[in-house]
């Protein structure tokens, strides 16, 4: 078998017959000769060393090696097309790729709906989605890591960094039904939250670095996930500050109650949300649509 020889022309030709039926038909729809059509496919079937084609009836037929090779054939004209369709594109001034920092605050189905929109309108440009907590989200903008970030947890936008403000998020105060601080009835006192251990979201950027935010109890236990303080949340381990979204269900269930602090009433307190992006930045067409998208929305669905 000599598959070095193999060109892309002689798949693409391949391709067309099989979709075609016939090698006439291939050849209308190619613009060739059918003579041309009927050598390329021979010669593909030399170099390959099996027969494509079984033209023993009035149209030619796929054989099981045919059906088999046809995918590969496929798959390499599918990567060769989007390479020359991304190239086009990144000629044209758009990016191959477009990496996000999200705060972990932001809603999950709006970043969602989000992305399916991107992908209809920029198929072709694949994203590198970072999600993050306090200040590595600024970070990653500042470093230039990220071409655009979403801030939430950290209440301060960085001076150097231009901002769009975006629809805020609902926090809320919330403990297990079984924990102490859920037997008390109206607003806690400072002296008795900090008696209990706080579960705190933390980070290790340095630009948060040795900074609380809305931290009461000197007992507190910090992480950088979201998901595990939900879940130490549910376990009674704590009690500690949630986006709504994120707890609705528990409190819909009773598996999370809302408490009242000094800071946040039992509906909830208003976070602001801040799109943040370096003003040296030279905006592509799929950065811009993503500044033009956030700065459209005017609330967040609950998840």
């Amino acid at each position: 078998m000599n598959i070095e020889r193999l060109s892309l022309d002689q798949l693409r030709v391949f391709a067309q017959v099989a979709d075609s039926g016939s090698f006439l038909a291939a050849a209308r729809a190619l613009g060739r000769a059918q003579s041309a059509v009927s050598y390329a496919i021979g010669t593909l079937e030399n170099q390959l060393s099996v027969p494509l084609f079984d033209r023993s009836s009035y149209r030619p037929q796929l054989t099981a090696a045919g059906i088999e090779l046809l995918r590969d054939a496929r798959q390499v004209l599918g990567q060769v097309d989007a390479m020359q369709a991304r190239a086009a594109a990144y000629a044209q001034g758009q990016e191959l790729e477009i990496t996000l920092a999200f705060d972990v605050f932001f809603p999950t189905t709006a970043l969602v709906a989000l992305l399916a929109d991107f992908r209809l309108g920029f198929p072709g440009v694949t994203v590198r989605l970072e999600i993050e907590a306090l200040g590595a989200v600024a970070e990653r903008v500042i470093d230039g890591e990220a071409m655009l970030g979403v801030l939430g947890t950290l209440p301060i936008v960085p001076p150097h960094l231009l901002h769009v403000s975006l629809p805020n998020v609902l926090l809320v105060g919330v403990v297990a039904p079984a924990h102490a601080l859920a037997q008390i009835q109206g607003r806690i006192p400072g002296h008795v939250l900090e008696r209990q251990v706080q579960l705190v979201l933390s980070d290790r950027s340095a630009l948060t670095a040795n900074q609380d935010f809305s931290v009461h109890s000197s007992l507190a236990w910090r992480m950088s996930d979201l998901g595990t303080k939900h879940a130490l949340l549910r376990a009674g381990m704590g009690w500690g500050y949630m986006p709504r979204h994120v707890v609705a269900d528990d409190l819909a269930s009773g598996r999370l109650v809302t408490i009242v602090t000094a800071e946040h009433p039992p509906e909830g307190a208003a976070l602001p949300m801040q799109c943040v992006y370096r003003p040296d930045r030279q905006a592509g067409p799929a950065l811009t649509w993503w500044l033009d998208a956030l700065a459209r929305l005017r609330t967040f669905d609950p998840d």
